[in-house]
């Protein structure tokens, strides 16, 4: 790969592609907006014009809160083409404060908005801030704040609107200073605090990555391919450099137009047909019902030549073609749902990732026999991967033997202005502390089992329960809480409060309405801390040490709410 810098890759697939679409937004109700490649290219460039004239250049970090849309990704490239780097923004809670903290640790220099959508980060930040003429700002307590650019979407492309805007700007900016050492994106990811940690990624460290997994994905997702991939553009997952790299067209659903459409089943499909995609990247708790969808519609399990695609008028056959690879990565996966993966595709890709450390192992599964639970393939080829004793990680495990996973790479991003958490991360011989429990195969495959903590991995997010516990603590009429994972089909756990109170004056329905007015995102995101479920315990079981037993907590509240067999 010639291309040392995302920026770099970006330039050649402009000149390459021109106007083949790079990105594809849908909405069921609104319809489909296409950015080719020229077109981003142009527009990404007048805003960086823009970033430059207000001070923005090459050092600076701007955090931008825009929610999966094209504003958000032509933004996003215009942060990097002006030569700053983006620092993803995430307002989950309603005080605001997690996205003020990441204003503060990053020391960010400016933070894009959109002041119209419901819950807007707007309406939590303007009470900390004073704006002046240029959209400068002030703020006491964010000292490194100097601009807010407030991007919106506005009917007709009335004034303010930034698409109508940037359509009659003339000027256009590149920085062509720009190195492999410069930081390029600063991804957001768990923190046992319930405040994100900022993991810095350089031009690279990224193009390093995604050349070092081109082993094992270049048989499913080469360049130019059209992908399907819904995840939020501000997780290392769902990113816009993937696209950038491999000249890839990305579809996704365009939540600034309307939310996430109602019938995400029905869009997903729509989707996968109509833009005949190859390559797909969605929450398996869809799956169960886009299957049935493609059932419905016609014979799915048909696998059709390209001869029989162009002239097919059967949509089922259709979508059984474009839909080659289903990827499934981030979570421990299982046999069954490897089979109702390949039910809707011809291959199954399952890779272990995670933002701290990238991609480790990947596989490709043909035939769901053949697969073993939580198996993710050999490691890359430039990846160390040891098992670690749980209780003692200098002791080395031999073959089949659980225990804690530690890896090594040659480049490895860094924690953004946490010197502490960088150094935690790694042990004395410098490999990474995944957190994940797992063991290496007679074949040589890591097989991975979960988390080795008191972690919840919800679908693709990993939750650490302790600083939720404790907001939950501050509702009246609250003595205990404990936060636990019980078994869900579709993201493999979901959260459930186990909750002592202090009386019969007060309810679980009380406390849930207390969360939902303290967490703003809705439970169907795939961010959202809010719990699912909540149960009343009278006690909890203790520990030897006098703590709550969680081990047990969890398989009461399993029992409690009938996800066990026998319950």
């Amino acid at each position: 790969m010639p291309e040392k810098t995302l920026l770099e890759a970006l330039q050649y697939w402009t000149r390459t592609l021109g106007d083949a679409p790079a990105f594809i937004f849908r909405h069921s109700r609104h319809g489909r907006h296409v950015l080719t490649w020229n077109k981003l290219y142009t527009l990404s460039g007048r805003f960086a014009a823009i970033l430059r004239e207000r001070a923005v250049s090459r050092g600076h970090l701007v955090v931008n809160t825009l929610t999966n849309s094209p504003e958000r990704v032509v933004s996003e490239l215009a942060i990097l083409m002006s030569g700053a780097a983006s620092v993803n923004g995430q307002c989950l809670l309603a005080d605001g404060s997690d996205l003020l903290r990441t204003l503060r640790v990053s020391r960010a220099a400016a933070i894009l908005v959109d002041p119209d959508v419901p819950d807007s980060p707007w309406n939590v930040l303007k009470h900390h801030v004073t704006v002046g003429d240029d959209d400068t700002v002030t703020s006491e307590s964010l000292p490194d704040l100097r601009k807010a650019f407030f991007i919106r979407r506005l009917e007709g492309k009335g004034k303010g609107d930034l698409f109508g805007h940037l359509e009659t700007c003339t000027d256009w900016y590149l920085a062509d200073d720009v190195t492999p050492d410069d930081a390029m994106m600063v991804f957001t990811t768990s923190g046992t605090t319930g405040f994100s940690k900022l993991l810095v990624y350089t031009h690279g460290t990224y193009m390093t990555y995604v050349e070092s997994t081109d082993d094992t994905t270049k048989s499913f997702l080469p360049k130019q391919e059209t992908v399907f991939n819904i995840a939020p553009l501000g997780w290392i997952g769902g990113f816009l450099g993937g696209t950038i790299v491999r000249g890839s067209t990305r579809v996704l659903c365009d939540v600034r137009a309307a939310g996430i459409p109602e019938d995400m089943p029905e869009f997903v499909w729509d989707s996968l047909v109509q833009e005949k995609c190859r390559v797909t990247y969605f929450s398996p708790k869809y799956l169960a019902q886009v299957a049935e969808l493609a059932n419905q519609r016609g014979d799915s399990q048909r696998a059709p030549s390209e001869a029989e695609f162009e002239r097919s008028s059967d949509s089922a056959a259709r979508a059984k073609h474009t839909l080659g690879t289903f990827v499934l990565a981030g979570f421990p996966v299982t046999r069954p749902l490897v089979k109702a993966a390949l039910a809707v595709s011809s291959s199954v890709a399952i890779m272990y990732a995670a933002t701290d450390f990238g991609m480790l192992s990947g596989m490709v599964v043909q035939d769901w026999t053949d697969y073993v639970d939580h198996d993710t393939g050999p490691p890359l080829t430039n990846v160390q991967v040891k098992i670690v004793s749980q209780q003692d990680e200098d002791i080395q495990l031999p073959v089949d033997q659980l225990g804690l996973i530690l890896v090594k790479r040659p480049v490895f991003p860094r924690y953004l202005n946490d010197p502490e958490a960088s150094a935690a991360i790694l042990t004395s011989d410098g490999f990474i502390r995944t957190g994940d429990v797992g063991r290496l195969d007679q074949r040589g495959h890591l097989i991975v089992e979960g988390r080795g903590s008191d972690a919840i991995m919800r679908g693709h997010y990993i939750f650490y329960p302790a600083w939720l516990e404790t907001r939950i603590c501050a509702c009246p009429g609250v003595r205990h809480v404990v936060i636990v994972g019980v078994p869900d089909p579709d993201v493999i756990e979901e959260l459930c409060a186990c909750v002592v109170l202090e009386s019969d004056d007060v309810t679980l329905k009380e406390v849930r309405e207390f969360v939902e007015r303290d967490i703003v995102v809705k439970e169907d995101d795939p961010l959202s801390p809010r719990p699912r479920y909540y149960l009343r315990f009278e006690s909890f079981p203790r520990t030897s040490t006098d703590k709550p037993n969680r081990k047990v907590i969890k398989k009461q509240a399993a029992h409690m709410l009938g996800l066990v067999e026998g319950s």
